[in-house]
């Protein structure tokens, strides 16, 4: 029998996990970390302690060398603004102006920096992906090359929408040819993908957000490198190395470890890619042809995520059908008074806009297995047949 949230089917894993079970059971039994870590009475320890192991936990999760340092912040918007606009604003007061260089399928907290980052005289270049969502390698190494600025380029590990795995591996050119720093925007690469600690140490810095693998909301973490300076985004009391003042939340900062805790203990990648496979493989061959799996050839996917195109019905209107079946899908598209807009990220890989406003996507949890597919399949299938 496969597992029931709330007494629903939760196929949006991408755009938030449930809370860990580690965690649930944490919370109303373990000892809440209420105290300042900063203060220096017994009960601020406490937390101090609860925070440096975590830190512990995380530097050896992800084996970082020494030269990383990690900072705790309110989840991946704050981390990737902080690391971006902080870089700018470092350079800035310096009196030098960046080239930041992105792409086009990059999270909206990436790709709308431009305006700001223009305001200030920086240079910004995106840089495209094909049909299946993949890069071109020597387009980023020619755009980071077409200036003498300091160079930022950002790199995203796993799409959110189309769940395409770009290579970690291919940085270690980038930076030899360019001398660019690199951030790499690590969210939903954790028990998403084979190997997600494995982490390229040519990089100068990584984000990550608790809620995307079942620790709470409102908090996330970045390894970064020492040579790697950027003016704090939050200014106060100089916590955290001056990187991120404010008092840490303790417990959300805790919930991370317990909760990479489960996924190191329950993922099973082979699984978890043969059950996407299965539910993949079930609605081609039901759909006759009518459904389009979005990024099905690209050179890599997660083992989670499954983006589907019915062309001719509108996302909004399959989303509610699946909402009446008790099933939580998402679609790639932004929603605005009501109208469906088509998402950016599939109009930057060639899709049609008409096409780009029937996207649905799936994305499952990271210790789905095979048994629950067969069910799984059956309920989706169930109801997109409906629209075929």
């Amino acid at each position: 029998m496969a597992r029931l949230i709330n007494n629903r089917y939760y196929f949006d894993y991408n755009a938030t996990s449930p809370l860990a079970n580690s965690v649930i059971d944490w919370l109303p039994n373990g000892d809440l970390l209420f105290a300042n870590p900063s203060s220096i009475h017994s009960s601020g320890k406490k937390s101090k302690r609860f925070i440096n192991e975590t830190k512990n936990f995380l530097r050896d999760t992800f084996s970082t060398p020494v030269e990383y340092k990690l900072f705790f912040h309110s989840g991946a918007s704050e981390g990737i603004n902080s690391l971006v606009k902080g870089f700018a604003q470092k350079r800035y007061a310096e009196g030098e102006r960046v080239h930041f260089v992105h792409s086009a399928v990059d999270h909206s907290c990436v790709y709308n920096l431009r305006d700001e980052l223009e305001l200030y005289g920086h240079e910004v270049s995106t840089f495209g992906v094909d049909a299946n969502g993949d890069y071109d390698l020597e387009e980023i190494i020619s755009l980071l090359n077409k200036s003498d600025k300091p160079k930022l380029l950002n790199f995203t590990w796993v799409n959110n929408e189309n769940g395409v795995v770009w290579n970690l591996d291919d940085l270690t050119r980038i930076k030899e040819e360019t001398n660019c720093f690199i951030h790499v925007d690590a969210v939903q690469s954790v028990g998403k993908i084979e190997n997600w600690n494995k982490l390229n140490n040519v990089v100068d810095a990584y984000t990550f957000s608790g809620h995307k693998f079942g620790a709470m909301k409102g908090v996330g973490f970045s390894f970064v490198k020492e040579t790697y300076n950027f003016c704090s985004l939050i200014r106060g009391g100089g916590q955290q190395e001056g990187m991120r003042s404010g008092t840490e939340n303790t417990t959300g900062i805790y919930s991370m470890k317990l909760a990479l805790e489960d996924v190191l203990k329950k993922q099973n990648y082979t699984e978890l890619y043969s059950a996407k496979k299965y539910i993949e493989e079930s609605i081609e061959a039901n759909l006759s042809g009518d459904a389009r799996i979005i990024s099905k050839d690209s050179k890599r996917r997660n083992g989670n995520t499954i983006y589907l195109i019915i062309p001719g019905r509108k996302a909004d209107i399959l989303i509610t059908a699946f909402d009446l079946a008790r099933m939580d899908v998402s679609s790639g598209s932004a929603c605005s008074s009501g109208a469906v807009l088509p998402s950016r990220v599939l109009l930057s890989m060639g899709v049609s806009e008409e096409d780009a406003k029937s996207a649905l996507r799936f994305s499952f949890s990271y210790d789905l297995s095979v048994e629950e597919s067969k069910e799984y399949s059956d309920k989706i299938v169930s109801v997109l047949k409906r629209f075929s």
